[in-house]
């Protein structure tokens, strides 16, 4: 099984105050996922805060997990995080995605 991806969920012990515009980053994800390559995705944490964009540049699933490069394209600022947060949360709980 492997999960599509259409946010790029930071993991848990990942130091968000570290994020800047045109910084790559490496990231370790559990379980086998697939992430869109070369286009603008939203970054977002485990408590569905929102943090700008980035853009993912490789993808590599092994051993039952998925190593990603990515880098920061933009941030936002705290009200355009509360909304973001604010809007996702309203349409995924229409979804079920979120409870």
């Amino acid at each position: 099984m492997v999960e599509l991806n259409t946010l790029l969920g930071l993991p848990k012990d990942f130091d968000t105050s570290t994020l800047e515009i045109g910084k790559r980053y490496s990231i370790q994800k559990p379980r086998e996922r697939a992430f869109p390559l070369h286009i603008a995705m939203l970054v977002v944490d485990k408590d569905w805060n929102f943090y700008g964009y980035c853009i993912v540049y490789s993808s590599l699933v092994k051993d039952e997990k998925t190593e990603l490069e990515f880098e920061v394209l933009s941030l936002f600022t705290e009200d355009e995080q509360k909304i973001y947060k604010e809007k996702f949360i309203h349409a995924a709980k229409l979804t079920g995605e979120v409870g």
